[in-house]
């Protein structure tokens, strides 16, 4: 999901910058780590390609001098027996890869309950952890487009380079930020059941809803992406998709129960608005952005957003009104809105 115009932040307090450089210390080692399990498994999958092709050509090349069958019987069988085991030890090596991420993340969450003043239970306690597993994810953000750099002396092969990194290790990175999202939310779960009815923790818990359900967002319909960039193509599959709307609608039922308990609060209904368009429900998010202008009649970014969903839904009299007003006003992005009309 997008950033909201409106930007106000719900968390409970705790001591920031006394914990930035301790989560700082255990990061820079957490992404080594992570960039040490992945190396491995290059070096596992090279170590074996080099060997199966070394014996190939092998063959090839002594092919006439090897007059007697039985002989060519056994390269052969060589073969074979190489490139059956590399299958068979690369199931296995896939299988030790996921468990390797899956205790990095275990270790790098004990560190950081290691390093809180609070013992477990304490709402500092848990958001301490929550923004570190966060913290440690938006790190990695990218982080599979660099895993082998190129060199100075080569780097107009830089492109090509970072397209074979992301097609290497985009799952890899993927279920990694996954599983410390997944965390990061388990986290702030835990704020919620000993605080109920505390507005802080639901909206905490609908962040992190929001920021898990970017994973699974399509990269198409983000704001500012990066076209250069190479993107796999099953990140936008029919798994993604549905993915994404789970998630996204837990985060709106969280700002249901942030809009029930502050009706009058112009940041929940934006973050309402952006998660209803993200779901494609344009009727829900008109309403939403109704009730912004009614709380904030003067808020002019919000009623150009607005004109634009009534042109995109055929309300054009709406469209064409909020237009003169917006015109009237002086409004910078006044004429750009009647581009969507006909939409």
């Amino acid at each position: 999901m997008t950033t909201p115009a409106v930007e106000k932040e719900f968390f409970f307090e705790f001591n920031d910058e006394f914990y930035k450089g301790r989560i700082g210390d255990l990061i820079t080692p957490a992404l080594s780590r992570f960039q040490s399990i992945l190396k491995s498994y290059t070096f596992f999958n090279l170590f074996f390609i080099t060997l199966i092709i070394a014996e190939i050509l092998y063959f090839f090349i002594h092919l006439t001098l090897l007059v007697q069958t039985f002989v060519m019987a056994i390269h052969l069988a060589l073969i074979f027996a190489t490139v059956f085991c590399y299958f068979t030890l690369r199931l296995y090596a896939y299988t030790r890869k996921a468990e390797k991420l899956i205790q990095l993340k275990i270790d790098f969450e004990h560190a950081c309950r290691q390093i809180t003043q609070e013992p477990t239970g304490e709402a500092e306690h848990h958001l301490m952890v929550a923004h570190a597993l966060c913290k440690l994810a938006a790190d990695l953000h990218g982080y599979e487009y660099r895993i082998y750099e190129c060199p100075r002396w080569c780097i107009f092969l830089n492109s090509s380079l970072e397209k074979l990194n992301c097609w290497c290790f985009w799952n890899d990175a993927h279920f990694m930020k996954e599983l410390l999202l997944q965390g990061c939310v388990e986290e702030h779960i835990q704020l919620v059941r000993m605080e109920p009815t505390d507005l802080e923790a639901h909206a905490g818990l609908a962040n992190a809803y929001v920021m898990l359900s970017g994973l699974y967002v399509d990269p198409r319909t983000v704001e500012g992406l990066d076209d250069d960039r190479w993107i796999p193509p099953h990140k936008y599959n029919e798994h993604f998709s549905k993915k994404f709307r789970t998630i996204a609608e837990r985060a709106i039922e969280e700002f249901k129960i942030l809009s029930d308990y502050a009706p009058h609060d112009p940041w929940v209904h934006a973050q309402l608005a952006y998660s209803y368009r993200d779901l494609q429900m344009p009727i829900e998010e008109i309403k939403e952005y109704e009730t912004i202008l009614h709380l904030c009649p003067d808020d002019k970014e919000t009623l150009f957003k607005l004109g634009k969903l009534y042109f995109e839904q055929g309300q054009n009299a709406k469209g064409l009104k909020i237009y003169e007003t917006l015109k009237h006003s002086h409004y910078k992005k006044a004429e750009s809105l009647i581009h969507f009309y006909g939409a």
